[in-house]
């Protein structure tokens, strides 16, 4: 009988420790550089904004979304999702003149790098209701998502009319 509870006693024991074994490997996540992380955000949606305002691939500028995206944007309805998003994309190409143009001031991303947000100023020249051409200057936020493929893609993307630069944000 002693042998039988020592080995049951051992068994459980090596069970309970396995277990621990897994939480402390779950908690413990790799260290992320979050500055180079802040950068690297910087760096994609830059490049997004070239890709975009050299009216690259419509599936490239897509690309750069999560297939659960929402695009908001004043006075329109929510857009979700990729199909939602490049038919969007498709009708402001079909715009005669339409252009858009962004540069990020900055980014911030989460001390876990799973999640970031971008935000600066952007300018989109559309054909106004006499039909010539107007640049209304803006501002926007996008929110990102590290995906499982290690890339940044945009998950909120909401953009409104704004004055026109004049310095700095205001900081209490």
């Amino acid at each position: 009988m002693e042998g039988a509870l020592g080995r049951d006693i051992v068994h459980r024991s090596t069970h309970v420790l396995l277990g621990l074994l897994v939480l402390q490997a779950g908690a413990c996540r790799p260290e992320v550089d979050v500055a180079a992380a802040t950068q690297a955000l910087l760096a994609t949606d830059r490049a997004w904004a070239t890709l975009a305002a050299a009216d690259g691939p419509i599936d490239s500028v897509v690309a750069y979304w999560t297939s659960d995206a929402r695009v908001i944007l004043t006075g329109q309805p929510v857009v979700v999702g990729t199909e939602a998003i490049r038919q969007m994309i498709a009708g402001t190409r079909s715009i005669p003149g339409f252009h858009i143009a962004w540069t990020p001031d900055s980014a911030v991303v989460s001390p876990s790098g799973e999640f970031g947000y971008t935000y600066g100023t952007n300018w989109i020249t559309a054909p106004d209701s006499s039909g010539s051409l107007r640049t209304t200057e803006g501002r926007y936020i996008t929110v990102w998502r590290k995906e499982p493929d290690g890339q940044w893609r945009c998950v909120i993307d909401i953009s409104n009319e704004g004055p026109a630069s004049g310095g700095p944000p205001v900081v209490p």
